[in-house]
């Protein structure tokens, strides 16, 4: 190391010292050449990986956010670009400073400041989320050979969380009377980072309905006295902030909730932080109870496999914590696309798409593709029992039009930190698939379980999967997910329960009559706006709160706009645009549905509202008060289109407008002024002339979904049983 730091110099960093995610700071970075010294036409770059947020650098306002300087004590003019992709994965995004009009000689120093103040720039935004080694890696082509080499060392330092903003209280979605279950509070900062506990906070029991001694906290235990349903209330400063929904039960019930992170990377592959630190932050700081880890195929090498499948056996605990080892199969989506490889036990093999960043040799099993080929494999050195697949879409979206293999891989990832992908389900019914439904984040950012969007392109909040188990060991989860008995949230942990004829979500059902009950029932993180009743992709009933019923002269409107541009990489679409009001004027105007703090409202008058958004099959929204609302118009107007409704028609019906692409579409409603009901159920019997592909879908008005596995519901003329 000392030979090669010789040859091609080193580099310091001030301040080297930890960072709070978010902030705004100046950072410089000075390198000293080494004895190769860098011929003109070389380059230096200073690359971070894919996933870190830190703020894009620019170069020609001194007095804008980003500033960023290089200078040197050499003979030469440095020139400073920055690209998204101008290395390999992970290592992709750089400053790249390339030497020009002379060379750089053996000892010159090259001085990089990041957000430099010297001109009254602001700073640069250190990176949102916290790592506890966040590399800076520096890399040199010396001799103008287009081919970099990295400095043998590099400025690592640690990103950090601000001060809490708020505190997140989590308890299991189960308990039985009499039995104490923890209560899990931590703080966040304002990029969703775990912090400790703040001092102060107080801890109270609410039960969903008025009923008294339901159940108590002391000590940071709630132990429920009766039956029943409600939230933990956690008072910090002046916010009062709920926990998801726990329900006491008089006995265990035979399927129990548990709450699942199936899908996310480390720094393994394009992740951030160690395997060790990724399981740790599930269970420790999200409170999951299952997770697996899903590194790309492609990069990792034998010893990364081998070193994944001995971490998954440290963490794992049947009754406490039940972690799955498996690989991200990511082979282009012509060949296939992104496929969840899970598997029940350790030790069973990698079969990759492709060996495009690593050495290994390619042998039988590796690489298996296209995705048939991977299906086929798969059958034939794994048993059956011991492996499910999962159709992902990331930046490959998965193709299970082409390439699907029902008995191995019956499960569809509807939404993750890439979006929401309803239309993947929609695949499935088109070809009479039969799959259930999960949901997870695919997070590269370190938090497991509690992924949120941080301040980069790339994320919305992370998903979560509810697998209905008959008890927390492995065996148990693992058949649940392969019996379809799961259902999938954007991220909150909602109470979801559907059956038919009393079958739980996932069964596979012929009943003995023409005629089957349908029942489902929610309690939400949240006010509830409706629960959706589909036979495949048709809506056959909603049922509504009480307070939907009654919002025709609502002062309050709700503009809700999303979808996406295509399928694939590329599907982000940008909404930058205004609320405009004419006749009637804005008291007061909420944002719903929004990810990242940097966007929301930008600015707000009596008579508009304008706002910074994106979307990428998810939706975001804005409420809006006014003085009066039975005259006037309200004008939505983006970069995708307009949306105009008169006050005087909007009814209880909402005035939607499509803009194409994958579900662009925009929507004008009244909505009720104040909504409190966080239950719902549902109640209907339909008659069974031809198969059912029943399931259910939860929005809530904070604008989180849920989504249960279908129910298939067969024509049999013999009587009926469960699968």
């Amino acid at each position: 190391m000392e030979y090669r730091t010789h040859r091609l110099g080193h580099v310091t960093l001030s301040p080297n010292e930890p960072v709070v995610a978010g902030t705004l700071g100046q950072w410089t970075l000075t390198y000293t050449v080494g004895s190769y010294g860098i011929d003109e036409g070389g380059t230096i770059k200073v690359a971070r990986r894919f996933a870190s947020d830190w703020g894009r650098p620019q170069f020609h306002d001194p007095t804008g956010i980003g500033y960023t300087t290089a200078t040197t004590t050499g003979e030469a003019s440095l020139r400073l670009s920055y690209s998204r992709k101008a290395h390999i994965r992970p290592w992709m995004k750089c400053l790249v400073i390339d030497v020009y009009d002379g060379c750089l000689a053996p000892g010159d120093v090259v001085t990089i400041t990041f957000g430099d103040r010297s001109h009254g720039s602001p700073g640069i935004q250190a990176q949102s989320f916290i790592e506890s080694a966040h590399e800076i890696r520096v890399l040199v082509d010396a001799t103008n050979a287009c081919l970099v080499r990295r400095l043998p060392t590099s400025p690592v330092v640690a990103v950090i969380s601000g001060e809490p903003v708020t505190v997140v209280p989590i308890v299991p979605t189960q308990a039985v009377v009499g039995e104490p279950v923890e209560v899990f509070v931590k703080g966040e900062d304002r990029w969703g980072n775990p912090t400790p506990a703040p001092e102060g906070v107080t801890l109270r029991f609410e039960a969903s309905e008025s009923a008294s001694n339901v159940a108590a906290v002391e000590a940071g235990k709630l132990r429920f006295a009766n039956p029943g349903t409600g939230v933990v209330v956690a008072t910090f400063g002046d916010q009062e902030v709920r926990s998801n929904p726990i329900t006491g039960y008089t006995t265990k019930p035979n399927l129990q909730r548990y709450w699942a992170e199936l899908h996310a990377q480390s720094d393994a592959t394009v992740g951030t932080g160690t395997e060790v630190e990724y399981f740790t932050f599930g269970r420790d700081y999200a409170r999951v109870d299952i997770m697996s880890h899903q590194g790309n195929d492609f990069q990792m090498d034998d010893e990364d496999w081998r070193r994944l499948n001995a971490v998954v056996r440290e963490f794992h605990e049947d009754g406490r914590f039940v972690v799955f080892p498996g690989f991200e199969w990511s082979a282009n989506t012509t060949a296939g696309g992104d496929r969840n490889v899970i598997y029940l036990e350790e030790d069973l093999p990698i079969m990759r798409s492709s060996h495009w960043q690593i050495d290994t040799p390619e042998n039988e099993l590796s690489p298996a593709h296209p995705a048939d080929d991977l299906f086929k494999k798969l059958h034939k050195h794994v048993p059956r029992e011991k492996v499910i697949l999962a159709a992902h879409c990331g930046g490959r979206y998965a193709d299970i039009r082409k390439y699907f293999d029902e008995d191995l891989g019956p499960l569809i990832e509807v939404s993750s930190c890439w979006g929401v992908f309803e239309w993947l389900l929609w695949d499935a019914f088109d070809k009479n698939y039969r799959v259930g439904v999960i949901c997870s984040s695919d997070g590269h950012k370190g938090r497991p379980g509690a992924e949120g969007p941080g301040a980069g392109q790339f994320g919305i909040f992370g998903g979560l999967t509810c697998v209905l188990s008959a008890s927390l060991t492995r065996q148990d989860v693992f058949t649940a997910l392969k019996k379809r008995r799961c259902y999938g949230t954007t991220g909150p942990r909602i109470d979801l329960d559907f059956t038919v004829d009393g079958q739980p979500m996932g069964s596979d059902y012929r009943p003995a009559s023409n005629q089957v009950e349908v029942r489902a029932s929610v309690t939400g993180t949240a006010a509830v706006e409706s629960i959706e009743l589909f036979d495949g992709k048709t809506c056959i009933h909603t049922e509504r709160p009480k307070a939907f019923a009654n919002c025709q002269t609502s002062r309050r409107i709700r503009l809700r706009w999303g979808g996406a541009r295509i399928r694939g990489r590329g599907r982000r679409a940008e909404w930058d645009g205004s609320i405009e009001v004419c006749g009637a004027n804005i008291t007061r105007a909420e944002t719903f549905a929004f990810d990242s703090p940097l966007d929301g409202i930008t600015s707000q008058t009596s008579d508009k509202v304008t706002f910074r958004s994106r979307t990428t099959g998810d939706h975001d929204g804005i409420d809006i008060w006014l003085d009066q609302a039975s005259q006037g118009t309200v004008r939505f107007v983006s970069p995708l289109g307009t949306v105009e409704v008169d006050l005087q028609t909007l009814g209880t019906t909402p005035h939607s407008v499509d803009f194409g692409g994958l579900d662009l579409r925009a929507t004008i409603l009244r909505y009720p002024e104040n909504p409190r009901e966080t239950q719902l159920a549902l109640t209907e019997k339909l008659a069974v002339e031809c198969p059912l592909r029943l399931f259910v879908k939860v929005t809530q008005c904070d604008g989180h979904l849920c989504w249960s596995s279908p129910i298939y519901v067969d024509v049999d003329t013999q009587p009926g049983s469960a699968d």
